[in-house]
């Protein structure tokens, strides 16, 4: 088995409305959210949050020919400020699918990594080579103590491992 190069996407696109966007303007750059997300204690315990929308990360690419992709690996840098977490970390196939990696320890510099299993798809399902092909990345203010910081994405890069 080999894995190809790492490549990062040629597209971005808001996958939430509803929630802080990030600024789309200076692909292949980092992107920032308009706003900080952020958690408010509550007098009696728990958190009120507002979220950054999910962000789709596509257009990787990959020529694969007719080999068979067995394995992903996603290689994410932000700048969490100990006080942002995963929510959905999936594949995207014009949609989000399969099952979701996040990792509420995860650092600023972190590596999702699994088989096809793993990742909860098989390989017909996607069509690695697509322009629609990539991944989720949804982050969230930290669950657990408040917080208000501003959201940066420094770098998704995505490599196929091959049968």
């Amino acid at each position: 088995m080999t894995w190809t190069n790492w490549l990062q996407p040629r597209k971005t696109q808001n996958l939430e409305s509803n929630e802080i966007l990030f600024d789309q303007s200076k692909i292949g750059r980092v992107l920032t959210s308009k706003k900080p997300v952020s958690g408010v204690s509550l007098y009696r315990g728990g958190l009120i949050t507002v979220e950054s929308t999910a962000i789709a990360f596509s257009n990787f690419g990959f020529d694969i020919g007719q080999q068979q992709v067995v394995g992903v690996e996603l290689y994410l840098h932000t700048t969490r400020n100990a006080r942002a977490q995963d929510k959905t970390i999936k594949l995207f196939a014009g949609k989000a699918v399969g099952k979701n990696l996040s990792d509420l320890e995860a650092l600023d510099q972190h590596t999702y990594s699994g088989d096809l299993k793993e990742w909860g798809v098989n390989k017909l399902t996607i069509d690695y080579a697509s322009e629609d092909f990539g991944v989720v990345v949804d982050l969230q203010p930290h669950t657990e103590y408040p917080s208000n910081v501003t959201i940066y994405i420094r770098k998704v890069q995505v490599r196929l491992q091959l049968a």
